[in-house]
């Protein structure tokens, strides 16, 4: 086999974006900029109201009624608990596994060119009720050891997604905390154990979304790069992209917005355009916020 070089690698590429970022950031809006044709796996209750009457084919993935556990623990020495007669069975990471398998094996993805995942913050807490519940502890505080568990299965299954002939699109929030002891602030992407570091490397960018209110309008940005003073699992595949790039959706028709935006990266890198900022477009600011 002749020995390969990355200056004859294909020019096209295959996307895993993920966006994080509050809720009402402008994440899931996203999925109308995609170009070509979209699956869901849809986890969010919130997902189907903002892309209503958006052409992209969905599965729904929500708790049962009859799965959620309503029962209020004690947690002091000597409390007592609501204990149920029957602890519910929570099914729903088992049928969305099961069904991806199903898919897998009989090559469905192939005919799709995004798979999104929205979001992968239910996901993770269908993966964890699950745990839960197979250890006999379902409803019950979660410990270290459940975190481990669930964050290797999220692993796993992000192995398996990200080896898909099609593109990746996966959003998801954040977690904020305070140090008690150094008073040191931190913001990381919401994932259980080793999927907090590992998931992230999977994807060729992960960019932050963020709101902001000017003269009256909203405006939606992303962050292409680490902020040494808050998320700093941002990455980014494009070098020819600003620190923050505006893709406020002037309209809900497919223009603008994320795949504009990594359609014209793409574009100038492959033309050999390599600078800050992509040609033609306005909003995007520097370091400074300029």
């Amino acid at each position: 086999m002749p020995m390969m070089n990355a200056r004859e690698a294909s020019q096209s590429v295959k996307h895993r974006l993920m966006l994080v970022g509050p809720t009402g950031s402008g994440k899931t809006a996203q999925i109308w900029t995609l170009p070509g044709k979209r699956f869901a796996y849809v986890f969010d209750p919130n997902t189907l109201p903002t892309i209503r009457g958006c052409d992209v084919d969905y599965e729904l993935f929500l708790p049962e009624v009859h799965e959620v556990d309503w029962s209020l623990k004690g947690f002091n020495k000597g409390s007592k608990s609501d204990r149920p007669k029957r602890a519910p069975e929570p099914t729903l990471y088992k049928d969305f596994t099961e069904n991806f398998n199903e898919k897998y094996d009989a090559g469905f993805f192939s005919q799709y060119d995004w798979l999104i995942l929205d979001s992968v913050t239910f996901l993770h807490r269908s993966c964890m009720d699950r745990t839960l519940w197979l250890n006999g502890r379902y409803g019950d505080v979660e410990d270290i050891s459940d975190y481990r568990v669930v964050g290797s299965k999220l692993t796993d299954v992000f192995n398996s997604i990200t080896s898909l002939p099609c593109h990746i699109f996966a959003t998801g929030h954040l977690n904020t905390y305070q140090n008690d002891k150094t008073k040191k602030i931190t913001t990381e992407i919401y994932l259980p154990g080793k999927a907090r570091n590992i998931v992230p490397l999977m994807m060729t960018n992960v960019w932050m979304t963020k709101v902001e209110e000017q003269d009256g309008e909203m405006r939606y940005y992303v962050r292409t790069r680490p902020d040494p003073r808050g998320l700093v699992d941002i990455r980014c595949c494009f070098s020819n992209l600003e620190i923050e790039e505006d893709v406020t959706l002037e309209r809900f028709d497919g223009t603008g917005g994320v795949g504009a935006l990594l359609e014209l990266a793409e574009k100038e890198w492959n033309n050999g355009t390599n600078r800050r900022g992509v040609a033609g477009r306005t909003g995007t600011r520097d370091s400074a916020g300029r």
